[in-house]
């Protein structure tokens, strides 16, 4: 079991605290951690992109030129592909690129995501805190004060916060979330993870009551 130190918001030392082997010790699956994250990005995929085929594009239906006579090499209408402003030949359409991953896949790659962290180092713990009001200096100096302020930080908290999420959407490289809300990408797209103790707690108590991550 990983034991790793507990910090004030002021950077001082508070105590320790274990990380359970069941989450943050077990060999990790790099194949399931990587269909996890390469799903996570295609449902982000909104699927829009989108072309006018030859039979769409608005433009006369009159043959351009006659047919012979003029040099040139003749031409039916002008809505051709070969055409400026002529239909695109097997252009994208809006479709969707949603894939889909088991719970207990989904599970498996966020403890390999967090292993991972464990095994480098990268995570670290504060005492709960809330924030009386959005006020963006304060949760910047708790940063600071913990040296998470140059990499980006994800900052995993226990109960929902509000606060806690607008002081944070003008610091840069760092991303607040919800114990319960995270997800493999967004672990391993993050240099560090700042865990509440609460979320420590939470986080355990998830995976061990079979609780689902998002």
């Amino acid at each position: 079991m990983k034991t790793v130190t507990v910090y004030k918001r002021d950077g001082s030392e508070a105590g320790t605290i274990d990380l359970p082997d069941d989450v943050f010790g077990i060999e990790p699956s790099i194949q399931v951690l990587h269909q996890a994250i390469r799903v996570h990005l295609a449902n982000a995929r909104q699927g829009t992109a989108s072309t006018k085929s030859r039979s769409e594009v608005n433009v006369t239906k009159s043959k351009p030129f006659r047919q012979k006579g003029t040099g040139r090499a003749r031409a039916g209408s002008a809505n051709s592909p070969v055409w400026v402003g002529g239909g695109v030949t097997f252009g994208p359409k809006p479709h969707s690129f949603s894939l889909n991953i088991s719970k207990k896949q989904k599970r498996l790659a966020l403890k390999s995501a967090y292993s991972i962290k464990a095994s480098e180092d990268r995570i670290k713990v504060v005492e709960d805190f809330s924030l009386d009001a959005p006020k963006t200096k304060e949760l910047a100096d708790v940063l600071k004060a913990l040296q998470l302020n140059t990499e980006k930080t994800l900052f995993l908290y226990g109960d929902k916060d509000d606060n806690m999420y607008k002081s944070s959407r003008n610091i840069p490289k760092l991303a607040v979330q919800t114990a319960e809300n995270t997800h493999a990408y967004e672990v391993m797209n993050s240099d560090n993870l700042l865990f509440t103790k609460s979320a420590v707690e939470r986080i355990a108590a998830m995976f061990q009551g079979g609780e689902s991550s998002k």
